[in-house]
């Protein structure tokens, strides 16, 4: 019996800690930015446990026809749907 893969929709608390080695230089020249769903696609194949990472539902869907043999759509985490 296959097993859906949750991620609960409130992560536990946790204190926050101040950060005391990032410079003021390093944060202005930092690459960094916040990203959002349709900027950066994700899916993973959380079938079997695989946990992959792809940018597409169409090339998980070809890594499980390479890699699991199946055609299977189930099992699949993302934020992109």
């Amino acid at each position: 019996m296959a097993v859906n893969p949750s991620l609960p929709s409130v992560l536990p608390p946790a204190p926050a800690l101040q950060d005391v080695t990032t410079t003021p230089q390093q944060v202005i020249a930092s690459v960094a930015r916040v990203t959002n769903p349709a900027e950066t696609p994700i899916f993973i194949c959380a079938l079997e446990q695989c946990n992959r990472l792809f940018p597409s539902r169409d090339r998980l869907m070809a890594h499980r026809r390479a890699a699991h043999s199946t055609d299977d759509d189930r099992d699949i985490i993302t934020w992109n749907e």
